[in-house]
């Protein structure tokens, strides 16, 4: 679930209660990429804390009568993102619909780990690309217009996607020693960034 990697990549920075993940996801304006409302953000904490993924550390008296709680991410939690990013970059279809909220975060995944995530995606796009030649080339005397305009799609899909997931790769490649040193300090504060 997209709010579960959410709260937990926003978690890794700090303390946070739900309000100001909502705030922080308004910021990044996430909506215009990710599709998470503020019912399945507020569903998700109270899920992750039954789990024990997340902890309240703090309770706190807010003006309209109600009451603020702070969560904590646990060890519990820190590898529940973990899996939830191997999940991520594993999932089908395009980069846009898969990967996005990882990319948030990809300072709190191990530089090792994180690159051979998207060397594995890499991989995985290169023969989705060279499995559609063949079936095109089998499908093509049922093809209707319209269906070799989506071949079309998917393969432009397909190979966009490969040249970005190669530049991510060489950008990680290029940058791993300030990588390493933000993933071993999880808890360091970044400020106006959303985690």
């Amino acid at each position: 679930m997209k709010a579960t990697l959410l709260i937990l990549g926003m978690l890794h920075g700090g303390d946070l209660h739900p309000y100001e993940m909502k705030r922080r996801l308004g910021t990044a304006m996430v909506e215009c990429y990710l599709d998470v409302d503020v019912g399945t953000l507020y569903y998700a904490v109270r899920q992750l804390e039954r789990e024990g993924a997340i902890a309240a550390v703090s309770k706190e008296r807010v003006a309209r009568g109600g009451t603020r709680t702070t969560y904590r991410i646990t060890d519990t939690g820190r590898a529940a993102f973990q899996d939830e990013v191997r999940r991520q970059f594993g999932a089908e279809g395009p980069v846009s619909s898969s990967l996005y909220a990882a990319l948030l975060f990809l300072r709190h995944i191990a530089p090792d780990q994180l690159l051979e995530l998207v060397r594995q995606r890499i991989a995985r796009t290169e023969a989705q690309l060279a499995e559609l030649t063949p079936l095109r080339e089998q499908m093509l005397p049922k093809l209707t217009g319209g269906a070799d305009h989506l071949f079309n799609h998917i393969e432009g899909q397909r190979r966009f996607d490969r040249a970005w997931l190669g530049e991510l790769l060489s950008a990680l490649e290029a940058d791993r020693a300030p990588m390493a040193s933000d993933h071993d300090r999880p808890d360091r504060e970044r400020g106006g960034k959303i985690s």
